[in-house]
């Protein structure tokens, strides 16, 4: 990813504006870091600002990270300037040689709009983890008729597919920069037809990390229309094993399997497994159930502000953990007494949120993206109000 390194860093008064980049404030981590709130092409994001012994890196914070990755070039190009640093590194331009600009028009689009704006009449298929996007952009350009969701956190896949799309005049594909376990919540029951999961990772070591799971299953079977199809696709043994023992778990299922047959198009991992001489395994469970309506799932709020500095003086790195979610409260950033950052993880194990609580101009908000509302994420939200608002409470 672009970043620069400096000896020397001094920096310039903020707010600064420079050449269409917005440096709004920065806030002190205690580990040696700072985080520095940037704006720019209407997104808003951290660049992280590193002390080390001999200079200072500065780059893109990952959990804020923009797509596409010229924002940052953008962005790290103007401080750079701003500050007329002298730079000892910067691969802005070895990166930029490979990354042409590509805006996210109407495809990628954010959490909050999927879960309060998102409406079709049109049959939906969805794509988890499309990766170089061969197969999602081949299924979009043989079934025009089918609106397509392409979910996938990986930035370089998602420009590349807008690339391709843009290209190819594809129009029926919409892409999510989201956990594909979370973001099945947000769909409407019976409103799926094919829900294809092809080559992910196999986490043997972690196995909570999986896609598929039980409560995946059950969401899918939710989401999909009667004869609807759960098509996972994988090269490990392991994987096979076990997602085969998670389709057994449910009480009635139609599960078809096949080993090594050929489709239309297979993607470059899968050529590369062919390559190696790999076994590929094919699980496709058809649903025959009619769901029930889903309740609409909103956003979540904090309703009330309170200044960073009363819960920084008693914030501490520490974990709550209920029976089915945890919050952990990972690092504090003060950019005033009134204004600040807190990183935190929380909602289900399986399935957890990496975000910023960010305090300011008198509210408290869920940062880069809006958090919504499933249960595990509203159990940890009470939990993280309980935190805050009993602090408060205690000054």
């Amino acid at each position: 990813m672009p970043n620069i390194q400096t000896k020397a860093l001094k920096l310039r008064p903020l707010p600064l504006t420079y050449e269409g980049v917005t440096f709004e404030a920065i806030a002190e981590g205690s580990r040696g870091e700072s985080l520095l709130l940037t704006h720019t092409e209407g997104r808003t994001f951290l660049l992280r600002i590193i002390r080390r012994k001999e200079d200072f890196l500065i780059k893109s914070d990952k959990l804020t990270r923009p797509s596409p990755v010229t924002i940052i070039q953008k962005a790290l190009d103007a401080f750079a300037k701003a500050h007329q640093l002298e730079l000892t590194f910067s691969n802005i331009e070895s990166t930029r040689s490979k990354h042409h600009l590509v805006k996210s028009g109407n495809y990628l689009k954010s959490i909050s709009w999927f879960a309060t704006q998102f409406k079709t009449e049109k049959e939906i298929w969805v794509e988890v983890g499309f990766g170089s996007g061969r197969h999602l952009l081949h299924q979009a350009k043989a079934h025009p008729q089918i609106q397509f969701i392409g979910i996938e956190i990986h930035k370089p896949s998602i420009e590349q597919v807008i690339k391709q799309c843009k290209i190819q005049k594809i129009e029926n594909i919409l892409i999510a920069d989201f956990d594909a376990r979370v973001f099945l919540e947000l769909l409407p029951s019976n409103s799926v037809g094919r829900l294809f999961v092809h080559f992910p990772v196999p986490w043997d070591k972690k196995p909570h990390r999986r896609v598929i799971s039980r409560s995946f299953v059950d969401e899918a079977i939710r989401v999909l229309r009667p004869e609807g199809t759960l098509e996972l696709r994988t090269d490990s043994d392991n994987y096979f094993q076990y997602a085969f023992e998670t389709f057994m778990e449910l009480q009635q299922n139609d599960l078809h399997i096949r080993k090594n047959a050929r489709i239309e198009v297979s993607s470059k991992y899968e050529d590369r497994w062919k390559r190696m001489e790999k076994n590929i395994y094919d699980l496709t469970l058809v649903s025959h159930t009619l769901s029930k309506p889903a309740e609409p799932i909103e956003t979540l709020r904090f309703d009330r502000f309170i200044p960073f500095l009363e819960v920084q003086k008693r914030f501490k790195s520490e974990t709550f953990r209920g029976e089915d979610y945890f919050v952990h409260f990972e690092e504090s950033y003060r950019i005033s007494d009134e204004e600040g950052l807190i990183r935190l993880s929380f909602g289900a194990y399986e399935k957890s949120e990496h975000k910023y609580l960010l305090f300011k101009d008198n509210k408290i908000q869920y940062f880069p993206n809006d958090t919504i509302s499933v249960r595990q994420n509203f159990k940890a939200h009470q939990k993280i109000e309980e935190f805050l608002y009993a602090q408060h409470r205690q000054s």
